[in-house]
């Protein structure tokens, strides 16, 4: 299926793929002008998100998800050109708007995650039946009983567009709101690469708050980056950003085994799924958990691009 590409223009600095926007910023702008841009992408992403398909649908829900934390990221950016009480308000109605879903989206990454791959190693298990049948109706209970996701958008969108604090610089913040954009995005990069780094080297994958801590600090360089790329050059910037994404993979896909676990836990399964389970989310835990300091060691190494 061919993707519909709509381009940037004058009065509309973005670009349409599908379901994605990706805003288009000019080397010359400003911090104040870059956040209009971003927001506007952001907002219409979100929207885009939940336009088509089945609102409860597994896929749905994530890009109603992932629309949210780009959201967040994106304020939490600009966090320095915003008002703290205004900016922490916002983002905390946009994380409860996304818990509602969390435990759904728990479970949806568990049939399509870890019962696919053992349904093709054990084709002719037949407790591999009841798993799948308790994951599923787990799966059912979870969903909050109204499920609304463009109402959902457009208020979110409402609430950021009706936002003044969000549209011009508050008193105090004017000059940081007319700096540079790119002299912000350097500076905001450097300092959260300097803090993932430290990370890196002295996480403990064994300490959940350790752990934690670690993916959010991927997630505070992987999402500027996205936003600000078009500022540096392309190849080093991709160089970066895979480096990035594969210490996110391997964190992401060790946490959703460990999560996994965790929900098992809540279902009555009898002893032969029960054990089949088990056995295999031990597994993939020490496989995933061997993979992270390959990628981190990578990360480590890679050179920043916005110095060159």
């Amino acid at each position: 299926m061919t993707e519909t590409v709509r381009r940037a223009t004058a009065t509309e600095p973005v670009i349409e793929i599908g379901r994605t926007v990706y805003p288009v910023v000019g080397p010359d702008s400003s911090v104040g002008a870059g956040l209009q841009i971003m927001l506007a992408a952001a907002l219409r992403s979100l929207r885009i998100a939940v336009q088509r398909g089945e609102p409860d649908r597994p896929e749905t829900i994530h890009r109603f998800r992932v629309g949210l934390r780009r959201l967040r990221s994106l304020i939490s950016a600009f966090g320095s050109v915003l008002p703290e009480e205004e900016r922490k308000q916002l983002s905390a109605r946009l994380a409860a708007y996304g818990r509602r879903y969390s435990r759904v989206r728990e479970w949806d990454v568990v049939l399509s995650g870890t019962l696919p791959p053992m349904e093709a190693a054990l084709p002719d298990e037949p407790a591999l039946f009841e798993l799948t049948t308790c994951v599923r109706a787990a799966r059912r209970h979870a969903l909050p009983g109204t499920v609304n996701l463009a109402h959902e958008a457009a208020t979110i969108s409402q609430a950021i567009e009706s936002a003044a604090w969000l549209h011009r610089p508050q008193v105090g913040k004017e000059a940081e709101w007319n700096r540079d954009l790119k002299e912000f995005a350097t500076d905001l990069l450097d300092k959260n690469h300097r803090r993932l780094k430290k990370r890196l080297k002295h996480v403990d994958l064994d300490d959940q708050t350790s752990f934690h801590q670690l993916r959010i600090r991927a997630k505070k360089i992987r999402y500027p980056i996205e936003l600000f790329s078009n500022l540096f050059v392309s190849k080093e910037t991709d160089k970066y950003l895979r480096q990035v994404i594969a210490v996110q993979d391997a964190l992401g896909q060790l946490n959703d085994a460990l999560i996994a676990r965790d929900l098992i836990t809540e279902l009555s399964l009898s002893s032969r799924p029960q054990g089949l389970i088990n056995g295999w989310l031990a597994h993939e835990i020490e496989l995933r958990r061997s993979r992270f300091p390959r990628a981190a060691k990578k990360l480590r190494k890679v050179e920043p691009f916005w110095e060159a």
